[in-house]
């Protein structure tokens, strides 16, 4: 099923809105700060150095990882009931037909302290009644988390478009949100060597973000009388067998894979795709060498003139939120009218083995 995409929100370290943001990340503009609580051994200095990121500066100061979460998906929420497309929080009608996705991290209880102490599945449904309290939406169904990282986002796409044609609510509400910032993420990046320092020049800059997006059919937008801002023609989900911990290299195979089935499934040009290709490279060789091999196996599956795209420049890497913030800058790039075409196609990679791609089209 196509989605329409009928409403966008988004909290970033360059912009607390959607529209900022976008703007912001199409210029350039970038704002990293170093993280004094964090301080690394440079070994050619002998000096602790602090690690440079991305945080929301006053925005998330002092919160753990779940107070983070709240917080970011708070105020990307706030962002897209501004924007005036979306009723209010008074509208009850309309929000108890609407579905409540979570996209998150994957829970992993060497990085947090609280999935260790309440177990995964209980830490997410625990946080589900958060996240609907803080909301004050009046939704009725329970809330759905997806929980595969940075292909989190393509997932609960996937997961939309199978429930919207059997289920009773008309429309989802997908919030997606990471950060990396929280001290035991720091600490689970640097046990890997992830963390881009003197002594690791490839490693990721961490940061955070949250991108809430409101997906409905087109029969439901009509009904509405909404004009939908873009919409998602085509998704898919894969997994690699090895996940970057095990340490074996990624050969591309599987995105390669998930990036062809997605572009034979989307409506329009059955050439060579041509467009935006907004992907989270994050510095790290792992994930440039997977899609380096990737694009060799497409081959002429993807045109030459396609546009590279890479949000973590500016915001750092934003785990499972950037996959909601590459679909928000897409659709923004449409309305802007700075796109390269028509469709934009949306790459995503987890360092736990999920991969997922899907088209975003101007044409609603």
């Amino acid at each position: 099923m196509v989605l329409s995409i009928t409403g966008l929100g988004m909290v970033t370290s360059v912009g607390l809105d959607v529209v900022q943001a976008c703007a912001s990340l199409r210029a350039g503009l970038t704002r990293p700060r170093q993280l004094v609580y964090f301080p690394v051994l440079d070994e050619e200095s002998q000096e602790r150095v602090p690690v440079m990121g991305h945080p929301i500066q006053g925005f998330t100061d002092g919160f753990g990882p779940v107070g983070r979460w709240i917080r970011l998906a708070r105020g990307g929420v706030d962002d897209l009931l501004s924007l005036g497309q979306v009723p209010g929080r008074e509208d009850s009608d309309f929000w108890r037909r609407t579905g409540l996705i979570w996209v998150g991290p994957v829970l992993d209880e060497s990085r947090f302290m609280e999935a260790r102490q309440l177990r995964p599945d209980v830490l997410t449904s625990t946080f589900c009644l958060q996240l609907k309290k803080a909301l004050e939406l009046p939704l009725v169904s329970d809330c759905h988390a997806i929980h595969q990282g940075h292909a989190g986002m393509a997932a609960a796409l996937q997961y939309a478009s199978r429930q919207l044609s059997r289920s009773a609510v008309e429309r989802f509400l997908i919030v997606a949100m990471d950060s990396y910032l929280d001290m035991l993420s720091l600490e689970w990046l640097q046990s890997h060597r992830r963390l881009k320092s003197p002594d690791v020049p490839v490693g990721l800059m961490p940061g955070e973000a949250a991108a809430c997006i409101l997906v409905e059919s087109p029969l439901s937008a009509r009904r509405r009388g909404i004009t939908p801002q873009a919409s998602v023609s085509a998704v898919s989900v894969g997994q690699e067998h090895d996940p970057f911990v095990t340490q074996r290299p990624r050969v591309g195979q599987v995105l390669a894979d998930t990036i062809v089935d997605v572009l034979t499934k989307a409506p329009g040009p059955t050439g060579a795709f041509q467009g935006d290709i907004i992907s989270d490279l994050n510095g790290e060789v792992w994930r440039a060498s997977e899609w380096g091999h990737a694009r060799v196996r497409l081959g002429d599956r993807l045109d030459e003139s396609h546009r590279l795209v890479i949000s973590g420049t500016s915001l750092g890497d934003t785990g499972a939120a950037s996959g909601a913030v590459a679909l928000c800058v897409a659709v923004r790039s449409f309305l802007r009218k700075y796109a390269s075409s028509s469709r934009s196609l949306v790459v995503s990679s987890s360092e736990h083995g999920w991969v997922g791609a899907f088209v975003v089209s101007a044409e609603a």
